[in-house]
């Protein structure tokens, strides 16, 4: 008789439905109860900003014809000692250090790194929208095709390699830029009497959320979102950008 509490391996398993078997109740409730249900395979993602803060130096464009421009305005990495390159179609408005949080991310559950091949999906908050064709996008999280994320020096997924792991989003290009920083918008936004454009203090944010998803033998599962404001340090030269989480 099988020892109560004593999982049955997987080649055991398959000998109870070989051609002409006949398999009992006992030998499907073993099968059942050797693998986890969905509903009890909990897992899910804690986020929160590091306690480190990081900084870059950032030139910043605005298109001189947005609307027929593809790109309403650039960021560009670089120096102090470096001056701003002339870019066709672009005036500089802007330079100036940039600090910021990072994202300290642990996976929770019994998440194998190998096997579940873990990704942070991250969703940006877009607002209604008229496409060309008429049809009329309506507001909520998406994620970004990769392509349109790269043009604007972000990235929608990143692959987590360890169960606790910090990633850089670089947040100042969920903003668009202003000549006075403090002025600074959510990317794609559309002024409107009902968007959102600042906190209680009167600093700009943007709307965001991340998700953990894996793969359990080639099916992709997504863990609940986890959403978060991405907060504009625009009260003093050193007041980073930073993270709030629902």
């Amino acid at each position: 008789m099988k020892e109560k509490n004593t999982l049955t391996t997987r080649d055991e398993l398959k000998t109870y439905f070989e051609i002409g078997d006949q398999p009992t109740e006992n030998q499907f409730a073993e099968l059942i109860d050797s693998y986890a249900h969905l509903s009890e395979f909990n897992f899910g993602l804690s986020i929160r900003p590091s306690g480190k803060t990081s900084f870059k130096y950032y030139h910043f464009y605005k298109a001189d014809d947005v609307m027929n421009s593809g790109a309403g305005h650039k960021i560009v990495e670089s120096l102090p000692e470096i001056s701003p390159e002339k870019i066709e179609g672009y005036s500089h408005i802007l330079s100036r250090c940039v600090y910021y949080k990072n994202l300290d991310v642990k996976l929770v559950g019994e998440i194998d790194i190998e096997n579940h091949q873990p990704k942070i999906i991250i969703e940006r908050y877009k607002q209604r929208k008229r496409m060309q064709s008429g049809y009329v996008k309506p507001a909520g999280f998406y994620k970004e095709k990769m392509a349109d994320a790269k043009r604007w020096n972000r990235k929608s997924e990143y692959s987590i390699e360890k169960n606790e792991t910090t990633i850089d989003i670089e947040p100042i290009h969920y903003f668009r830029p202003h000549a006075d920083y403090k002025e600074f918008l959510p990317s794609g936004s559309v002024n409107k009497p009902d968007s959102f454009k600042y906190i209680k203090h009167r600093k700009p944010f943007a709307v965001a959320q991340a998700i953990l998803e894996i793969n359990i033998n080639g099916i992709i599962y997504r863990s609940r979102p986890v959403g978060m404001k991405i907060i504009l340090g625009s009260s003093g030269k050193h007041d980073a950008i930073n993270f709030v989480f629902d």
